[in-house]
């Protein structure tokens, strides 16, 4: 029996698809994706310092993410040119966001 093109890359579809859905790594990617969220709901309503591109640091309340986290609701922005009531910012913009006094109850 000879194995064709076809037959070798099914198989190895399926054994990347295997390796890929092993309990051990399911188990590893839902532990990830629940402190993720924890996180997240763990910071809202705390004020954050944003640190953008063009060496750009902002201050907002973090108000929440949507579903892809692509963009990061916040309250009262503080610019440069003044203050923002409600805004969103690209996670694509943004380098990195610093919460201090996170474990500080409200």
């Amino acid at each position: 029996m000879t194995a064709t093109v076809e037959d070798n890359v099914q198989l190895n579809e399926n054994n990347v698809t295997e390796d890929f859905a092993t309990p051990e790594k399911q188990e590893a990617r839902a532990f990830l994706r629940e402190r993720f969220l924890r996180v997240i709901t763990g910071i809202v309503g705390k004020q954050a310092d944003f640190h953008l591109y063009e060496n750009t640091r902002v201050s907002a309340e973090f108000r929440g993410c949507d579903v892809d986290c692509l963009e990061v609701y916040v309250r009262n922005l503080e610019t440069p040119l003044g203050i923002i009531p409600e805004a969103i910012l690209r996670t694509s913009d943004i380098i990195h966001l610093t919460v201090n006094d996170i474990n500080a109850t409200q």
